[in-house]
């Protein structure tokens, strides 16, 4: 555990001290005057950040409270600098913004007090530092370990993980067929049974949902069949290729001397025509993966690998015919229930209550099958399980989690998915989520502005900060930490996503104890608050006696709360105010209120009890995101769209309607200059007055994502002033890297018009993403078929969807997502080579009967979904024998018995055996 708060700490350092260093160089007099001091603190923290550093790498068994007192003393001094730095930047450089020389030099004589300050505040953090670095050097010494004893502590560590997982497999063993796991069992066995030379099949999914349990099961049942077999379990696969490889070839009771080469000939000569199925249980590490296949070459068998990292699944299933990586998803409610009750009643019958009893727990459990049968012996030991008992243990889990025996494998199951992020940035990153109530979906675009508005991911010299947060946000996924829960049919990309219950539970614990986030329930005894409060979520929370919120950088709020919390001035430092879902009264006073003292805020959320903006919001200079979709807010202030550092603008809004010429013109002037809007999603043109945002468009030099919502009575000049400014933005993308994107909803007998513009033949050009949702538009509008690099395409309309329009876009070279919704869908043939790149296909229609598809057509599809409650008629099973790389399929879940019965045969039949889904 004291690993995790190290790394809360160092992610401290590497965040926040550069800021401070980028800052003070931009600050030519400050720095001058402050140069020695800062340089000491500079080079203090480069020290301290490599001190945590290797004392990562070679923990050592004693001298771990001393370690511990030190690291809290670093991070409290690294909020200290933070918040020195936010207080400089609130009094002074905010002022400084847009500023000519001769207010520059004015403002420099009124805040001659407020430097002076700073200068001060910097010498206190030197002192400080200085003492830290005094205390470590006097105290540690005594407890320092040889290096010796260091590397056998974590020898020992690392042991004491690998033989967990041992324990798993030898348990599975001899248990019962796994609840839940009937389906997963047949699809296993189907896929392995398939007549191929050699395949290699992993599972992959978080740690504790019972992947080597599905591995052995499937083992046990086929082992019989095959004449060579072998187990290789996660304590052998921490070295190299070798080493794997004498591992097998003692389980086939051979000879395992000699160099990597003779030994893939001594796998070669043991195998020879003999089949064998290998078990690679739990592979963290795929850089000798290559090796390993090598050696089996021209044999006949299989692999089944599991692993909790989707990259390294990739890497092993490389070959799209043979190979497949078998995605694990969590117990359904029905199977969570029957595996956690028959864990914590044992022998015994449940009682009637049962169900009311045990909702909670399954709750944080989260469908995962050793979160359940932890959490249900858990339960089972307190014995006597009446509701009030059993909800207040559930309440107090995370404490139990962190400290009780029974939950001591479920623990290091947690430990071991933190550790495995390799950057302390990530692990600040996952910490964060704690702010969010359990089982509540996460947006990635959300998430990732909140870090970046706290300041989390600063970028390098390689990659700016959005990359890195982005980055981040991939390595949580990768390794199965973060669940993709998307309904929408886009499987490349997660938007929206969750973590499990228990993982969740174990972040909470950890980002209270480290006082990175203070989290409020609504709960009849909530612990004592910190005395220093950083970062605030409140779930359904009314606390009245918070005294400090000075130091409170992020707001989150869910339900209702004390309305002393939204007493904005009380708060000094916040960057992140998110009342997204704060369900009750948010008053004009009280928004003007947080727009005259939060002006460090760069991310602002606001509820359905909004309904304006104040003119005053121009005081947020910093303000990053402005996103006020769930208000009932129309009118947007030009005041807003002249924020200097506004990136991304959410809502359903309009322009008022007494902007005059001279008022355009200067904002015009001033968006050409000054605006770093990229997102603009989105405006409501729907009058005369309306086409003003339009003629704002051209002059957002930044724009990269813009939504329209165009309506019935917008007039001519209107719609042609929108097809304009649509055509102009479009044109914008002329660059193959560049992401632009552009949604339209659009009404009206003018809609078909607003689009019938073409493009420059001798240019190309780089709508990345469509969206186009029209109930008068009745052919596909010809700038479509003109979009080089279009990659994904959403059409939708309240008709029939023509052949014509089917066909134009099974030409374009460049989709690789096509999402067709319509009333019915005309009879059309897709012919061969149609649609060549595209890998997921949408089509959703009330009737479809008609569509064929060719051999050679969709050669790269990975997703079909067919939504269609009239599907029983459509003979179109016969068509995905064709797709080589179809890895799912989706059909309604109204469609009949029979059909769901013929997809599910035309599925397994195929050679990727594809998951039918039914939504």
């Amino acid at each position: 555990m004291e690993a995790v708060a190290m790394a809360v700490a160092t992610a401290f350092v590497d965040c926040m001290v550069p800021r401070l260093f980028k800052f003070l160089e931009e600050n030519s007099e400050l720095r001058k005057n402050l140069q020695s001091d800062i340089n000491y603190i500079k080079y203090e923290f480069e020290m301290i950040s490599a001190t945590i550093k290797d004392e990562q790498k070679n923990c050592h068994d004693g001298g771990e409270e001393v370690h511990t007192v030190w690291i809290n003393m670093v991070r409290d001094l690294a909020h200290a600098i933070e918040d020195c730095l936010d207080r400089f930047t609130h009094r002074v450089a905010m002022a400084e913004t847009g500023a000519g020389w001769l207010r520059r030099a004015v403002h420099r004589v009124k805040t001659v007090k407020a430097r002076n300050e700073f200068a001060v505040a910097i010498r206190k953090l030197k002192k400080i530092s200085e003492d830290a670095s005094q205390l470590k050097g006097t105290y540690s010494s005594s407890t320092t370990s040889s290096p010796g004893r260091s590397l056998l502590s974590s020898e020992h560590t690392e042991m004491a993980v690998m033989t967990d997982d041992e324990d798993e497999h030898s348990a599975a063993s001899s248990g019962p067929a796994p609840v839940g796991m009937d389906g997963p069992h047949s699809e296993l066995l189907n896929l392995i049974q398939q007549q191929q030379q050699l395949k290699v099949i992993t599972i992959v999914g978080f740690h504790g949902m019972g992947k080597t349990l599905l591995a052995n099961h499937v083992y046990k049942a086929i082992e019989s069949q095959y004449e060579a077999l072998a187990w290789v379990p996660p304590a052998k696969l921490g070295g190299t290729a070798s080493e794997v490889l004498k591992e097998i070839l003692q389980q086939l009771g051979q000879c395992t001397d000699g160099p990597l080469n003779k030994l893939q000939e001594r796998i070669k000569d043991c195998i020879g025509t003999k089949r064998f199925f290998i078990v690679i249980d739990d592979l963290r590490k795929a850089g000798y993966w290559d090796h390993i296949k090598e050696a089996f070459a021209g044999l006949s068998g299989r692999f089944l690998v599991t692993t909790a990292i989707q990259r390294i699944a990739n890497i092993c299933s490389i070959s799209v015919v043979h190979d497949h990586v078998y995605i694990m998803t969590t117990l359904a409610d029905q199977h969570s229930r029957i595996l956690f009750l028959k864990e914590a009643f044992q022998d015994d019958d449940p009682p009637a209550d049962a169900k009311e009893l045990s909702s909670a727990a399954l709750k944080k459990c989260d469908g995962l099958p050793l979160a359940l049968v932890t959490t249900a012996r858990f339960f089972q030991s307190m014995g006597n399980p009446t509701r009030m008992k059993w909800a207040k243990l559930c309440a107090e889990l995370g404490t139990h989690l962190e400290s009780d025996e029974l939950f001591a494998r479920m623990r290091r199951v947690l430990v071991q998915s933190y550790t495995s992020l390799d950057s302390q940035v990530d692990r600040t990153f996952l910490l964060y989520l704690s702010t969010y109530p359990s089982g509540r979906p996460v947006r990635k675009s959300t998430l990732i502005r909140k870090w970046l508005a706290e300041g989390f991911s600063p970028g390098n010299i390689t990659s700016s900060a959005l990359d890195a947060a982005t980055s981040c946000f991939e390595k949580l996924v990768d390794r199965s930490i973060l669940q993709h829960i998307d309904a929408s049919g886009n499987s490349t990309e997660v938007k929206t996503c969750h973590t499990h219950g228990m993982m969740l539970e174990f972040v909470i614990r950890k980002s209270m104890s480290d006082n990175f986030v203070t989290l409020l329930c609504d709960q009849p005894s909530a612990p004592p608050l910190p005395s220093k409060i950083r970062r605030l979520s409140l779930h359904h929370a009314r606390p009245t006696g918070v005294n400090d919120l000075s130091l409170v950088r992020s707001l989150t709020v869910f339900g209702q709360t004390h309305p002393s919390i939204l007493d904005f001035r009380n708060y000094e430092l916040m960057r992140v105010l998110d009342l997204g879902e704060y369900d009750h009264d948010l008053g004009d006073s009280d928004l003007k209120l947080a727009c005259s003292y939060l002006l460090l805020l760069r991310y602002l959320s606001l509820g359905a009890a909004v309904t304006a903006l104040p003119k005053n919001i121009k005081k947020l200079q910093f303000l990053e995101t402005l996103d006020v979709r769930r208000t009932n807010i129309e009118i947007l202030p030009t005041q807003v769209m002249e924020l200097p550092s506004l990136l991304h603008l959410f809502g359903k809004l309009k322009l008022k309607q007494d902007v005059g010429a001279r008022r355009m013109s200067k904002l015009q002037a001033w968006l050409s200059a000054n605006s770093k809007l990229e997102t603009v999603a989105g405006f409501v043109v729907d009058s005369n007055k309306s086409q003003e945002f339009a003629q704002l468009i051209e002059h957002m030099k930044h724009l990269t994502k813009v939504k329209i919502w165009y309506v019935s009575h917008a007039d001519a000049s209107s719609t042609s002033t929108l097809s304009k400014a649509i055509k102009g933005f479009i044109e914008r993308g002329t660059e193959f890297t560049t992401s632009v994107a552009l949604s339209l909803a659009l009404s009206g007998e003018g809609s078909q018009d607003l689009l019938n513009f073409t493009l420059e033949n001798d240019k190309s050009f780089y709508l990345r993403s469509l969206k186009l949702q029209g109930g008068n538009i009745f052919s596909l509008p010809p700038f479509v078929t003109m979009l080089a690099g279009l990659n994904k395409l959403s059409l939708s309309f309240p008709h029939q969807l023509r052949s014509d329009i089917i066909a134009a876009l099974s030409e374009m070279c460049s989709l690789t997502q096509l999402k067709l919704t319509a009333t019915q869908l005309d009879k059309h043939t897709i012919g061969k080579d149609a649609f060549r790149i595209l890998q997921h296909l949408s089509i959703t229609v009330e009737v479809i009967t008609e569509l064929e598809i060719q051999d050679g057509a969709l050669s790269c599809l990975k997703s079909l979904r067919l939504l269609c409650k009239g599907l029983d008629d459509f003979s179109g099973t016969s068509a995905i024998q064709y797709f080589k790389h179809l890895e799912e399929i989706a059909l309604h879940r109204e469609v009949g018995g029979d059909t769901k019965q013929k997809w599910k045969e035309a599925a397994r039949k195929h050679p990727r055996c594809p998951k039918i889904l039914f939504v």
